[in-house]
């Protein structure tokens, strides 16, 4: 009995409600040669795959490495924008001093960026604008591009008030 449930599949008769089963005999030959064609059919599967890892890493590196560049690009631009816009107020804080000029504004927002990011920001250019009443500064650059892409910029604005000197009791 051990060796017939060991060389036999065990199935359900039909309307059996679950309990009992009964072997069911395969013929040897049937028996070796599903083996040998499962076994030949693993080899040739194997054969198929062997060279898909490669094909894989081939399309999914370059698309990592470009969705990862244009993260650290994004950042760039952040930065580059941050630094922009502390420039800016750098020079809105020297060009609104009492009896400053526009152009020292301009020159301090210049000096800043040179400092801070030389190679971040390329080609700035700082405009400032003094009234009697407000002082405005604009500072554009273009971004630093690792993709290639040429047409970056950054665009920021601080405006204040300008510092006027009041004498003693004459503004009550």
């Amino acid at each position: 009995m051990a060796t017939a449930a060991s060389t036999a599949d065990l199935t359900r008769a039909p309307g059996e409600p679950g309990g009992a089963t009964r072997p069911r005999k395969v013929p040897a030959d049937r028996r070796s040669r599903a083996r040998r064609d499962g076994a030949a059919c693993r080899r040739s599967d194997a054969g198929l795959q062997a060279g898909y890892s490669v094909v894989e890493a081939v399309i999914t590196l370059p698309v990592v490495i470009v969705l990862t560049m244009l993260v650290v690009q994004y950042a760039l631009l952040w930065q580059g924008r941050n630094v922009a816009e502390a420039a800016a107020q750098d020079g809105l804080r020297s060009a609104r001093a009492y009896q400053a000029t526009a152009t020292r504004g301009e020159q301090t927002a210049l000096d800043y960026l040179h400092q801070v990011a030389p190679q971040l920001l390329t080609s700035p250019q700082v405009t400032a604008e003094r009234t009697a009443t407000t002082v405005t500064v604009r500072v554009h650059a273009q971004v630093a591009s690792i993709l290639g892409f040429g047409g970056l910029t950054v665009t920021e604005a601080a405006v204040g008030p300008v510092e006027v000197f009041v004498a003693p009791g004459a503004g009550r």
